[in-house]
């Protein structure tokens, strides 16, 4: 940001006045740089019980923590909120604890504004408990039907947020955006946030490329959450510039390749915005066709591959085709006893789809005896209680 005073940047001024001067310009210029910049975060899942991992719970708290400290270090004028703070819609205490102190901790430097996501929306009513937050301090306001617009002095500028909870039917999203955006005026900029799945990026999505464009006019810059991938939406971005924040921490293998993060804009510059990562835990998808192996081949392949990658990755996927020679259920199942450095470890065998079922498949009949032996075969014959129900559902539901 470059502050012009009868068009010479003032830093060239400052050489002509006292050191003093000079200081109290200095931190003029700070705060006015500071007001100007806004930190779009989104997508935390705090209290997400991955796989019942407690690994993965602390995760999803360091991710976030450190985004929030990253985006103060910013000194931002605002911060926005996209949703899915919260995994669960009845989350943990010390989630809890971890978010309210979080956001307290923002609301004491800057304004904070609040969307209402998917996950944190409890009941056919849609009742979360993201609203109470406002109680917590005057700085934080969250963006609901009853209170679906807020107004800030940001840099300067007057700054109209708008925007409502998350809603699952496409026509009363859509309903909803008409309406609010039919309100939108009268600030120097207006900024629509919402957590929803826009079409083409999402699948079903609540808000058509269509509806998007209608009303893109009336923004300045349109924010999402709920797309865990930050990425611009090009669709509506040559009207009004438009993204999706992506998430502060990977949810699923599906996100092996995702950064995480969030979203920086300086001088209400929306077209150039800044992502700034979050060192997220990594996670990995190795995905090969072996060709044709035996059982003792695949087992050793597989040991050797997790002991290469043991340490380097804490969450990893493995997913072999293969041409099997010898019987399925020789393969080792339990991989996780031996590797305990592995946070989440899958490891899928799958034959080969376009060679048959190869030479350890036939088709059987399930019957009790099928069971029984599945059950001695897969290591999991000391699980009599289990085997006992799986038998019993067999004669209760199988012969029908």
């Amino acid at each position: 940001m470059c502050i012009l005073f009868n068009g010479i940047p003032y830093r060239l001024w400052l050489n002509w006045f006292s050191p003093a001067f000079s200081s109290y310009m200095n931190a003029f210029v700070s705060i006015i740089c500071r007001m100007s910049t806004i930190c779009v975060l989104s997508d935390s899942h705090l209290g997400y019980r991955h796989r019942m991992k407690l690994q993965r719970l602390k995760d999803y708290r360091k991710a976030f923590l450190e985004a929030v400290e990253k985006a103060r270090k910013q000194k931002p004028g605002l911060v926005i909120y996209l949703g899915d703070l919260f995994h669960h819609k009845r989350p943990d205490p010390i989630s809890m604890k971890t978010a309210y102190n979080a956001l307290k901790k923002i609301a004491d430097e800057t304004p904070v504004v609040l969307c209402i996501g998917n996950h944190d929306i409890e009941g056919h009513l849609g009742s979360s408990y993201s609203p109470l937050f406002t109680i917590l301090h005057d700085n934080i306001h969250v963006l609901t039907h009853e209170n679906p617009h807020v107004e800030l002095k940001i840099g300067g500028e007057k700054i109209g947020l708008h925007g409502f909870q998350y809603m699952r039917d496409r026509k009363q999203v859509e309903e909803q955006l008409e309406i609010i955006s039919a309100e939108v005026g009268g600030n120097d900029k207006e900024i629509l946030c919402m957590h929803q799945a826009i079409e083409g990026y999402l699948e079903p999505h609540e808000v058509s490329l269509k509806c998007l464009r209608s009303i893109a006019p009336r923004y300045d810059l349109i924010l999402s959450g709920h797309v865990h991938k930050h990425q611009e939406i090009r669709e509506i971005s040559d009207v009004t510039p438009t993204y999706y924040a992506g998430s502060t921490e990977r949810i699923s293998f599906n996100e092996a390749d995702n950064r995480n993060g969030f979203l920086v804009f300086r001088d209400h510059r929306f077209r150039e915005p800044e992502f700034v990562e979050v060192e997220s835990s990594p996670m990995k998808k190795i995905r090969e066709d072996l060709g044709k192996k035996s059982v003792e081949e695949v087992n050793s392949y597989i040991e050797g591959l997790l002991t290469n990658n043991e340490g380097s990755i804490k969450c990893l996927q493995v997913n072999l085709s293969v041409e099997l020679k010898g019987e399925y259920f020789n393969l080792r199942q339990d991989w996780s006893t031996q590797f305990q450095e592995y946070t989440i470890l899958d490891v899928n065998v799958v034959p080969d789809r376009s060679l048959g079922l190869g030479d350890g498949f036939e088709k059987k009949a399930i019957n009790e005896d099928l069971i029984k032996e599945y059950f001695k075969k897969t290591g999991m014959e000391g699980r009599k209680q289990l085997k006992e129900v799986c038998v019993k559902l067999y004669q209760e539901y199988g012969k029908q």
